[in-house]
């Protein structure tokens, strides 16, 4: 036999490796090389890499003119793309080995983690693309020459596992769909795979809908132990692109009132350009530029603006009237309950907990008095005020603690914009000036309206606020320096 013929008995013999697998790599590589050679191209590999790691660590790179830095990072793209085929050919052979089974490893891909220091997504992400090889000869070709990426391989498989009906037509025009994934990226590649495939059989993709509405799509909302919500499931296109247009919506509101605050803060303290404010005190000495003017370091995340913007959806979705008001559940309209006993609602910085109550009254996630007392004051909620003796007290507003009527008219005197000196915030909160757990009325010269952040620090961050709103209203910061505000001017 040859070396070549014995290389390849080898491989189907010692290693498990299924024929079809053998034939595919004598194929693909024509005579393979032997374990010499291999040893050789690991060496030359890590040496190479090393060396690339050296220079793009020191001089080498910081001389380099912008054209060479460009022209590098193009080249280590592509070698990645080779690099990460190359790895899952290697996965493929090495998971019909017996090395890891004669370790005690459950599967390669717990061999892979014990020896690296990779997560379990990670070391099992190889073995994945090793079946996409295998499977999409054509596109693993395009995928070694660096043409096409392991997301256009993932592409690919999305669509043969979800239209199982049209995967043999795929397979049939697999070398023409890896020649034109060559132009396209990722997202636009899966849309013209589904595009192709509705022209093939469109009845086929109509039926492969359907099931995933009864089978795949969902969406879970589940409490966990401190309080805190996981919220994971998937949505039907339509929904979804609503889903993100809304966010996407309510992520503009959140970032044009920061700049619109910032800019007012500026203005008033003269800073023109980009660095934190340094001329006035209180909270704008905390108040940080907007994100385009941050560290990239230190700029919220995506994910957590996501769920600022995710709040004022659902404070619009309960406060809707007319048409878009949302449905009564369990006879009452879909708020947040609150329990809080009598003493910790009316004592600043009591330790005692309030509890946002479950529909069905069960205690999920426990929050501080003063929470309880910042969302008594005006929010989409219900509090039940518990005397010490643990029996139910009293009941507030099943709306908000401000009557719409009355609500309007603060909006009206307040022109809708914050009353904290120098914010020009919409108003989202209308606070009361004496909290009425204290004694305080729900009438004009007690109410005044806030945005969340100056609400929050006159609930959470030691603030105080006295006076007449429809005068003159002092704001007095932790420490004692005070800002007199009066209601704008009438048009």
């Amino acid at each position: 036999m040859s070396t070549t013929e014995l290389l390849l008995a080898d491989l189907q013999g010692q290693w498990r490796v299924p024929v079809e697998w053998v034939y595919e790599f004598a194929d693909f590589h024509g005579a393979p090389a032997t374990g010499d050679d291999l040893r050789d191209l690991r060496a030359e590999l890590l040496d190479v890499m090393a060396r690339m790691n050296e220079a793009a660590a020191g001089l080498p790179l910081a001389m380099a003119t912008d054209d060479e830095v460009g022209e590098a990072l193009l080249d280590l793209a592509k070698a990645q793309r080779q690099m990460d085929a190359a790895i899952s050919d290697v996965a493929g052979r090495f998971s019909g080995g017996n090395v890891w089974p004669a370790e005690g490893c459950r599967s390669a891909r717990d061999w892979l983690r014990r020896h690296t220091n990779a997560s379990s997504g990670d070391a099992g992400q190889p073995f994945d693309s090793a079946i996409w090889m295998r499977r999409y000869p054509a596109m693993a070709q395009a995928w070694r020459e660096a043409a096409i990426s392991r997301r256009h391989m993932r592409a690919l498989d999305h669509m043969h596992k979800t239209f199982p009906r049209l995967s043999a037509a795929l397979t049939q025009i697999e070398a023409e769909l890896a020649e034109g994934a060559k132009d396209l990226d990722p997202a636009a590649f899966g849309n013209t795979l589904l595009r192709t495939l509705q022209r093939i059989d469109p009845d086929a993709i109509d039926e492969a809908e359907a099931k995933r509405r009864r089978d795949s799509y969902g969406f879970r909302a589940s409490t966990l132990p401190d309080g805190s919500v996981l919220v994971d499931g998937l949505l039907p296109a339509e929904v979804g692109a609503q889903l993100i247009a809304a966010l996407g919506s309510a992520r503009d509101a959140i970032r044009n009132r920061e700049a619109a605050e910032l800019a007012a803060k500026l203005a008033a303290c003269g800073c023109e350009d980009a660095g934190w404010c340094k001329h006035a005190e209180g909270i704008m000495a905390e108040q940080p530029l907007p994100d385009a003017s941050l560290p990239s370091d230190t700029k919220p995340s995506l994910a957590s603006r996501n769920v600022e913007a995710l709040a004022l959806i659902l404070d619009a979705a309960a406060t809707a009237t007319g048409d878009a008001r949302l449905p009564d559940t369990g006879g009452e309209r879909p708020v947040v309950h609150i329990t809080i006993d009598s003493q910790s609602l009316i004592d600043h910085g009591s330790a005692a907990p309030g509890w946002i109550q479950s529909l069905t009254g069960t205690q999920i996630t426990p929050i501080t008095a003063t929470a309880a007392q910042r969302l008594s004051c005006d929010a989409v909620a219900q509090l039940l005020v518990l005397n010490p003796a643990g029996d139910l007290d009293a009941i507030s507003a099943k709306w908000r603690i401000t009557p719409p009527q009355m609500r309007r008219a603060i909006l009206t005197r307040d022109h809708g914009k914050c009353r904290f000196p120098g914010c020009h915030t919409q108003i989202r909160e209308v606070h009361h000036v004496i909290h009425w757990a204290k004694g305080g009325k729900t009438t004009s010269d007690n109410l005044v309206g806030l945005c969340s952040h100056h609400h929050h620090l006159a609930h959470e961050g030691g603030w105080s606020l006295s006076g007449d709103p429809n005068r003159t209203l002092r704001f007095t910061n932790p420490a004692g320096r005070f800002w007199d505000s009066d209601p704008p001017l009438r048009d």
